[in-house]
């Protein structure tokens, strides 16, 4: 029988193995937390936005029909912009459809009693048949914050306040939805605040925290430091949220010279995917910003 003797450890490929599965374990955790979004809870948007007196809303812009839910009239439309959704089926294997199960911006704008109150879905959540012209994957992966998406939530936006009879937004993002607002206020004069709630707020800072491929094809706000530090904000975070976690806000806040006119409130024991609602609507009512 013959023995073969033990490998002899060559410590540069260790390391490299290592920072392999570190790297691969990491981007599967933080697909896998994503997927959770999508898949938890089975809310009927429907029924969620009734109890709430939130009626259907259906915009038809030049590339997509958005969906939304709208309710009353008054001076400020409070408007909440609706996360990633189900953007990956598997962890290597995006979504057909990123219709969020859980949509957690939603359940926080069913929670909102102002007189105006507006949901915003993201491109290809919630639509069917004709209404999904030109959904393909990259809108809700690697160009899910491009100019074609902003532009037409931002004309979205317009109608919206229109029919609200407003003259003044501000606008709430959870997750990506945050990019989002932050993106809509940069191209807006009537933005009086933008909140996000687990926020993607700096997504080049986001992908090279995780090591995972930057966002090629999407917009980003750190481009328009001077605009954004014309909007009042406040950035809600949680220190048990690992897809999200506070050094992204902290990060965002440091770049743009840590202004007082921008607040981060970082809670406890909710994670990524958490029950939000059960914290945000109190740190609202306290900020004097919402």
């Amino acid at each position: 029988m013959r023995t073969i003797p033990p490998r002899t450890p060559h410590p540069r490929k260790d390391r490299l193995a290592g920072t392999l599965r570190r790297t691969c374990l990491l981007a599967g955790a933080i697909i896998s937390a994503l997927l959770l979004a999508g898949c938890l809870g089975q809310t009927d948007p429907g029924a969620l936005a009734r109890s709430a007196n939130l009626d259907p809303i259906t915009y038809s812009g030049k590339y997509f029909d958005l969906v939304g839910y709208e309710r009353g009239t008054g001076t400020t439309l409070r408007v909440y912009i609706e996360g990633d959704g189900l953007a990956w089926r598997t962890r290597n294997r995006p979504s057909l459809d990123p219709t969020p199960h859980n949509p957690i911006g939603l359940t926080l704008a069913s929670t909102d009693s102002n007189d105006a109150v507006l949901y915003l879905a993201r491109p290809c959540q919630y639509v069917q048949g004709e209404q999904r012209r030109n959904c393909y994957t990259p809108l809700w992966t690697s160009a899910r914050f491009s100019e074609p998406v902003i532009a037409e939530m931002n004309g979205f936006l317009d109608q919206a306040k229109a029919r609200a009879h407003a003259s003044r937004l501000k606008l709430l993002g959870y997750s990506g939805g945050g990019c989002v607002a932050l993106l809509l206020a940069e191209r807006r004069d009537d933005v009086d605040a933008v909140v996000t709630v687990a926020g993607n707020i700096d997504h080049a800072f986001w992908t090279q925290w995780h090591k995972v491929s930057p966002l090629r094809n999407s917009l980003d706000p750190m481009r328009d430091k001077a605009a954004l530090l014309r909007i009042p904000q406040l950035h809600i975070v949680s220190r048990d949220d690992s897809v999200m976690p506070p050094a992204i806000a902290e990060h965002y806040v440091s770049q743009l010279g840590n202004p007082d006119s921008i607040r981060i409130i970082t809670v406890e024991g909710v994670d990524h995917t958490g029950d939000w609602q059960d914290v945000v609507p109190g740190i609202l009512a306290q900020s004097g910003l919402w």
